[in-house]
């Protein structure tokens, strides 16, 4: 079945300077929040894709940079190294088992250097998939995967149908949510769900960002119109 329409909410790009900043201090608070979050609105509230990144050179002392990329290659698998400005990006692989004893050795460390312009020393990288269910029924939400919207994407990265939280985590963490809902403007599921997504977010929703998309007469693409916020 090809869903004809889909209400979507996109928090901007982090990489394009949008994103929530959350009103939090530290690892284990933004950690804490966004997971509370997922943990409300999502069948499934693990968080996945989970990596750390420590910034070396550009600013960053030595003394701390380095004995936390050797401990980290000690206990991780790296996956990447690439140039960011001046500075060096190190990233490694993280199991969700150790991520909260991770995050509250780095608030221990407290306050970390700065890399500069080029942001924070230290962030963990985490997307929570959001399963969405219905608060009344407590059943999944249809419409939950791209398949369900021939593919197409709404922005790089953001396929109807899938709904996600990428995070940020640092001392001040900031997280895009983007939310595919599979209504059209006139359902009064609408306004119930958005309104418990708000209220499970941490920070306000903004009123600018929502979306319909309809499926087209030639039946192979979706466009999309501005709408005022349901909630």
């Amino acid at each position: 079945m090809v869903f004809s329409s889909a209400i979507t909410y996109d928090g901007l790009p982090i990489s394009r300077g949008g994103a929530h900043r959350l009103r939090t201090r530290g690892f284990e608070a933004g950690l804490a929040a966004l997971r509370g979050f997922a943990e409300r609105v999502s069948l499934d509230p693990r968080p996945s894709d989970l990596r750390i990144e420590v910034l070396a050179g550009g600013g960053v002392p030595a003394a701390f940079s380095d004995p936390l990329i050797a401990a980290l290659d000690a206990g991780h698998a790296k996956i990447r190294v690439r140039r960011i400005g001046a500075s060096t990006g190190h990233q490694w692989a993280l199991g969700p088992a150790g991520l909260d004893g991770l995050a509250a050795r780095l608030d221990a460390a407290g306050p970390l250097p700065s890399a500069g312009p080029y942001g924070p020393s230290v962030v963990i990288h985490a997307v929570w998939r959001l399963v969405l269910f219905d608060p009344f029924t407590g059943l999944e939400l249809p419409g939950r995967t791209p398949g369900d919207y021939l593919g197409f994407d709404a922005a790089p990265g953001c396929p109807l149908g899938r709904s996600f939280v990428y995070a940020r985590l640092s001392e001040a963490t900031t997280a895009r949510l983007f939310l595919s809902l599979p209504f059209d403007d006139a359902a009064p599921e609408v306004r119930r769900l958005a309104e418990g997504l708000q209220e499970a977010f941490p920070v306000p929703l903004s009123p600018n960002h929502w979306k319909l998309w309809r499926l087209g007469r030639s039946g192979d693409r979706y466009a999309a119109r501005r709408i005022a916020a349901p909630i």
